[in-house]
């Protein structure tokens, strides 16, 4: 830790520190989610149905929090932003797993949404914001590795010592450890400040909401569009292992998570190169269609081979499909309050999030099958793509 603050170039630092970020929050929130829904269904105490109004409860609770997080880091910094999201998903992690009333559970959820995007992309994208310009979308895919190396070592891990130990037990050290590791980064943040920090522009920092901005058509488009497209993912990943089980072994559902985690990584470098010579745009309706195809691989696949190569066709965006909305914001309205610009499109992203995975949980308890739900999603990603398409950056607001 110590080496960081002292020897790394500032702007490497912060790439390191919200690489760490990106791991925790996607590694033990974002993929473990399915390791959740599976310990808590396993015993047949809850249905998949009720676990996944939990996981919506997650998504509606982190509103206030993406609202107002970049908001807060463009003006006060990320540090003590980064320090509230430890406690609290630290706490919500081991309080998930020793509740007894189901109640409990959604408080938990509630907990842990609310903190998210203290540690998630709009904190990460918001920290980094300060520090790049022209090499923001490079910055964006090299934090965000970070989310694929945690998801591809934490929820197989997790799932192993649930299996070996217990959940409640897993998840004391689990949310131990990343409270700890959350409280050093906020130590980094706080010893390391952009030479460019200013205040936000007085004119834009009156109103914590970006209201402006609920009046252009092009920002409806983004957020619907890439409310879709994440809709799809959530959905899909909350629900992956449970997916996989119908078809696989337990071990090779596990794999599923660590496949679709490697092949983010791999997208994610891929589209943070492709953004220097393509435009977001076109970029993103080819990740929501590419993202469709997996989803459907997945929904029809027979064998644990085809299951696996749904997963690393759709995974192969999953971390694409993250970045892209910040990219698409930073494209159509600058740099100028783009916490807030961002925050006000989140809002709308998180209500399609919040919706998906409680749409294929009571699917599934109606049909005792994911099909209906997946074919939904792979379509849910055909209107995506083809609605971003349209974007033009002649919305582009603020230099």
């Amino acid at each position: 830790m110590f080496a960081l603050l002292r020897g790394a170039n500032p702007k490497s630092r912060i790439i390191c520190v919200c690489f760490l970020m990106a791991a925790i929050a996607w590694g033990s929130v974002f993929y473990g989610h399915s390791v959740y829904l599976k310990a808590l269904t396993g015993d047949g105490r809850w249905s998949i149905g009720q676990i996944s109004t939990g996981i919506t409860i997650f998504w509606i609770s982190s509103l206030p929090g993406t609202l107002f997080v970049g908001y807060l880091i463009d003006k006060k910094g990320a540090s003590w932003v980064v320090f509230i999201g430890a406690c609290c998903i630290g706490f919500s992690l081991v309080g998930i797993s020793w509740a007894r009333d189901l109640w409990l559970i959604f408080v938990c959820y509630g907990i842990m949404g609310f903190a998210y995007p203290a540690v998630g992309a709009a904190a990460i994208s918001a920290t980094l914001s300060p520090w790049f310009f022209k090499d923001f979308g490079w910055a964006l895919g090299l934090s965000l590795t970070g989310a694929s190396v945690g998801g591809a070592i934490i929820p197989p891990i997790m799932a192993y010592t649930i299996q070996e130990l217990s959940f409640p037990l897993t998840m004391i050290f689990v949310g131990g450890i990343v409270f700890c590791i959350l409280c050093m980064l906020t130590f980094i943040l706080a010893y390391t400040k952009p030479v460019t920090v200013k205040s936000v522009t007085p004119i834009h920092s009156k109103n914590p909401i970006a209201v402006g901005l609920f009046k252009q058509g092009v920002f409806w488009r983004i957020s619907i569009a890439a409310g879709m497209a994440l809709a799809g993912q959530v959905g899909f990943l909350a629900h992956q292992i449970p997916i996989a089980l119908q078809q696989t072994s337990e071990f090779a559902s596990v794999i599923s998570v660590t496949i679709v985690a490697i092949s983010a990584a791999i997208g994610r470098l891929m589209t943070a190169f492709a953004s220097r010579l393509v435009g977001v745009t076109k970029i993103a309706a080819l990740c929501y269609a590419f993202q469709g195809v997996g989803i459907l691989i997945v929904s029809l696949a027979k064998t644990t081979a085809l299951l696996w190569f749904g997963c690393s066709v759709a995974g192969l965006v999953v971390g694409a499909i993250v970045m892209l909305s910040p990219m698409l914001v930073r494209e159509a309205f600058g740099s100028m309050d783009y916490g807030k610009n961002y925050a006000a499109v989140n809002v709308i992203l998180y209500l399609f999030a919040a919706v998906s995975p409680w749409f294929l949980g009571h699917m599934f308890d109606h049909h005792q099958s994911y099909a209906v739900g997946l074919m939904t999603l792979f379509i849910i990603q055909v209107v995506a793509a083809v609605l971003i398409l349209p974007i033009v950056n002649s919305a582009r607001v603020s230099p």
